[in-house]
């Protein structure tokens, strides 16, 4: 997976985060800053910066466990960002 790609899934995942509702206060807190966190990496196209990125994947795995079930395609989505993040080894 190359950096293209990865942008591609992160403009996926941030159109479907946005069209979640119907959250409790501490999905809705992370569900914004999984967004803010996805918008930051899509504007600067910068995927080597460490922080952004390892904010991301913690928050993306935190959030696959609270919305698997409810919201089946944003968490098969954060699956294939983490997956692309450790290919690109960030």
């Amino acid at each position: 997976m190359n950096k293209q790609e990865l942008q591609n899934r992160l403009e996926q995942l941030h159109l479907e985060l946005q069209q979640i509702e119907a959250v409790d206060e501490r999905e809705r807190l992370l569900l914004e800053s999984l967004i803010l966190d996805i918008n930051k990496l899509i504007e600067t196209g910068d995927s080597d910066q460490r922080h952004p990125t390892d904010r991301l994947g913690e928050g993306l795995k935190e959030a696959i466990e609270l919305f698997e079930a409810s919201h089946p395609q944003a968490t098969l989505l954060m699956g294939q960002v983490i997956d692309a993040l450790a290919k690109l080894g960030i």
